[in-house]
């Protein structure tokens, strides 16, 4: 009895060690913005013959030293998703009037690499994607998902001031659609958004 008692022990020990040794610390804020953006960002940047070697420099350095606006910039647009009108795009695909809102503002203040648009700086992303696509839905998420990725990116490239005129047109637009009865194209105005180059979507 004493030798299954024992045995019992030994047991638990030894499960207890191995959860001890399996549970990693999960890397929190900064630290696991890294090889996220490198995975994210360097989509903007081509692939084989394609492949932008200055803008997977500047992806390089942007996620080497900007973690905090990376991880910034993803939380914001987390909360963007919540703000504004929804729209549906083709098949489901829903976007907001806060998400739209920061591509405008990008666009706004030059924020992507070589004052590009959003729509211009999305454009290899989105033929990279579409054409490893299978079937339609794919293409319809690439052609909604890589212009809100650049806009991320513009956003990381953008100089501290531009950063902070971004981000108050930001703030300006969540208060204007916590008004009664405001639309989506109301805040555009208020917030001055309607820029001359059209953004997609």
């Amino acid at each position: 009895m004493a030798a299954k008692r024992k045995a019992g022990s030994l047991l638990v020990v030894i499960l207890v060690v191995a959860v001890a040794t399996s549970c990693v610390p999960v890397a929190s804020g900064d630290e696991k913005a890294a090889p996220t953006c490198l995975t994210e960002y360097s989509k903007l940047c081509g692939k084989g013959e394609k492949k932008d070697v200055a803008c997977t420099a500047m992806v390089d350095k942007a996620c080497g030293t900007e973690a905090t606006s990376v991880t910034f910039i993803e939380r914001l647009f987390t909360e963007l998703a919540e703000v504004g009108e929804k729209k549906e795009e083709a098949f489901n695909i829903q976007t907001s009037g806060g998400q739209r809102a920061l591509k405008e503002s990008v666009d706004k203040h030059g924020g992507c690499p070589g004052n590009k648009t959003v729509k211009d700086y999305s454009t290899q992303c989105g033929a990279d994607c579409d054409k490893a696509c299978m079937e339609p839905t794919c293409t319809d998420n690439c052609n909604v998902e890589c212009p809100y990725m650049a806009a991320r990116f513009g956003y990381i490239m953008a100089t501290p001031a531009n950063k902070k005129a971004i981000e108050q047109d930001m703030d300006c637009f969540k208060r204007c659609s916590k008004e009664k009865d405001s639309s989506d194209n109301k805040c555009r105005d208020t917030c001055k958004l309607i820029s001359s180059t059209p953004t997609l979507g």
